[in-house]
């Protein structure tokens, strides 16, 4: 209320005067200015007691849940590159083209230098299995737009990965 005091003096002050000389200035207006002064000072007392009601309430504390939402937006954001290994395996289970162009890059790097940290390369001995997927002159498939690879089998290549 007390920031809105002298801005509510002024305008009360300020109507006031401007009543005072239209009823002094125009007698037969006198009528209706009794009347429109009246209802702006009625509203101006209305606006200083809605001002004082508002600041007489408590201030409204957050939650904990809004804080804890809140702080779960603000949370960190993950890495680049975990995002782009997301997509990759997201659009490499999608279409074999993808597959092929863009995840199992990724893997053959990875089993690669897996598989150098035990002094093997990559051969049909070392990959078992995996190796008519991960051989490095593997051709493109023959149907772009056929299935990629399934989730359980690339769980089941990154568990043998893991292991080497």
């Amino acid at each position: 209320m007390r920031k809105h005091l002298v801005d509510l003096v002024v305008l009360f002050v300020f109507v006031t005067i401007a009543a005072t000389y239209v009823a002094l200035a125009q007698p037969s207006w006198r009528n209706t200015t009794v009347h429109a002064y009246v209802l702006l000072v009625g509203g101006l007392i209305m606006l200083g007691v809605v001002a004082a009601a508002g600041d007489a309430v408590p201030k409204r504390h957050r939650s904990a849940f809004d804080r804890a939402l809140a702080e779960a937006v603000r949370g960190d954001k993950p890495l680049h590159e975990v995002e782009r290994m997301a997509r990759e395996v997201t659009l490499g289970a999608a279409t074999a083209y993808d597959l092929h162009v863009r995840l199992l890059p990724q893997l053959r790097q990875i089993a690669q230098a897996r598989l150098e940290r035990t002094g093997h390369t990559m051969s049909p001995e070392t990959l078992g299995r995996w190796w008519e997927l991960l051989r490095p002159d593997r051709p493109a498939p023959e149907n772009r737009h056929g299935p990629g690879i399934s989730p359980s089998e690339l769980r089941a290549l990154v568990s043998d990965l893991e292991r080497m």
